[in-house]
Order: structure tokens, then sequence, then C-alpha cells
């Protein structure tokens, strides 16, 4: 009985160095073509962006705030909040894409995903009608009765709110 309680004792010491020789591994096995860019995709249902482009950098709006992705950036999950994926492709070329919702994925590999609910380049947002579209939303959603409607309406004025800000901050 006292060895089982001592070979438990070590368990903790155990699972943190296969921990770190795991970590250990997986950044060995971290493959990059070039250390200064990483591999992108994003995309939409109807539009993909960026398919298995090179790209310096992406800072993507999360529910915990946005954030960078440079090379070499750990593995990382992390849901879309309406707003502004910027992406630097290079030193003369940056694009700003307006996602309203979706997935983050950075791979072992380094390569990042964004899947977006919808998306579209940030020139193409036109503030009157986000402005329109916004105020029919707050009074579809003052007039709900539901709970859940009200919920539902709150997050699309939640949504025209982002692109309202995004598309006047582009001027």
């Amino acid at each position: 009985m006292a060895s089982l309680i001592r070979r438990s004792a070590r368990i903790p010491s155990l699972i943190g160095q296969c921990c770190r020789v795991s970590t250990l591994q997986n950044q060995q096995k971290r493959g990059y073509a070039d250390a200064s860019s990483l591999t992108f995709t994003m995309a939409s249902p109807n539009k993909v962006f960026f398919k298995d482009e090179a790209v310096r950098q992406v800072n993507v709006p999360t529910t915990n705030g946005v954030f960078g992705i440079l090379p070499q950036h750990v593995p990382t999950l992390a849901v879309l909040q309406p707003g502004v994926v910027t992406v630097v492709v290079n030193d003369s070329d940056t694009r700003n894409i307006f996602a309203s919702s979706g997935s983050l994925t950075v791979n072992p590999d380094g390569s990042v995903h964004v899947l977006a609910e919808e998306a579209c380049e940030l020139s193409d947002l036109d503030p009157s009608e986000a402005r329109d579209a916004m105020h029919k939303a707050q009074t579809a959603r003052d007039a709900a009765v539901e709970a859940v409607d009200k919920a539902e309406f709150q997050i699309e004025v939640d949504a025209y709110e982002a692109i309202l800000k995004s598309a006047e901050s582009k001027s």
C-alpha cells in the first residue's frame, strides 16, 4: 500500500514530464516553408478570400478580444466576434474583411483557417444601408414578445453595430 501511495505521488511529475516531451515533439514537427509567413485560408459559404496563401500576419476579432497571429503561433481555437479580419499579406498589401461570426483555427502545422458565417470586403460595406437595417432590427427587437426572438434580434443589432463601426472607420 505504501509503495502505491509513493508511486501515485509521482504521477503529477510524470504527467508534467510527458507533457513537456509531447510539447517539444510538437514544436519539432511544426515545419514552415518560410518562417516569415504563415499559410492562411479564409472562406465564407459564398466566397473564398484566401486559399492556402502565404501571409505575414492575421488580426482577428474574437469573443476574447482582437489578437494577432504571426508565423509559429501556438495552436488555437477561437470563436469570431463580428468585426474586421485584417490580413497583412506583405509590406505593401493589407486586406480588411468584415466577418459576422465564425471560427478560427491555428493548426499545429502553422496553418490558419478562418471560416466565416458571412463575410465581405470592408470596402463593400455601405454605412447607410447598415444604419437602415440596424434600425429595422432594433424596432423588431423592441416589438418582440418571446425572449428567444428578442435575443436573436439583439444579435442582429450587435452585428449591424459592428458593421457600422467598421464601415465608418474605413473612411
